[in-house]
């Protein structure tokens, strides 16, 4: 029994060292920043005033919180800008006539923090994305659904995303 024992050991000790091997943390906000801007985000997407509505949803989520406020651009200790990059649909499933039954909404961001008190920027994560399927009929149970409530799922997921990014570094 002792002699599986330490070759078991070591073989676990050498697995967990070289899980951790990858990992790399992510830098998260500085404590010095205790006023956060928060601008419009840029649509670089042909859909139409989805920008608004995540700028909104993410300024809700720092706000509850409360860990930073959120002011303008000139007095905020930080800046954090975001660029909504895609939009991308897809059908993914069809009926016998080629009709579309099922889509997949995939929406990708691209996060940048600025420190404003010391003019540089602080990190960038380029394709952040979140994405959901949705039927347009109902079909096996599911019920039908348009683009716009699968769209607001998916924004409300990236504010939530950008959010935790930005506070926790994940």
């Amino acid at each position: 029994m002792k002699r599986f024992l330490v070759p078991a050991i070591l073989a676990l000790a050498i697995a967990i060292g070289f899980g951790c091997a990858g990992y790399t943390p992510q830098v998260s906000l500085p404590t010095y920043i205790q006023k956060l801007a928060v601008p419009l985000f840029l649509n670089k997407t042909q859909t139409y005033n989805i920008e608004q509505y995540i700028t909104q949803k993410t300024i809700d989520q720092f706000i509850a919180d409360g860990k930073v406020t959120i002011g303008d651009e000139a007095t905020a200790d930080g800046i954090l800008k975001v660029n909504i990059d895609k939009y991308l649909l897809t059908p993914i499933t069809f009926d016998i006539n080629q009709v579309p039954q099922q889509y997949r909404l995939r929406i990708y961001v691209s996060v940048y923090l600025f420190d404003n008190k010391n003019q540089r920027q602080l990190w960038t994560e380029p394709d952040i994305w979140e994405e959901t399927t949705y039927y347009v009929v109902n079909n096996l149970g599911m019920p039908a659904e348009t683009e716009e409530i699968a769209r607001v799922r998916v924004l409300d997921r990236l504010s939530e995303r950008v959010f935790r990014r930005t506070m926790n570094g994940w």
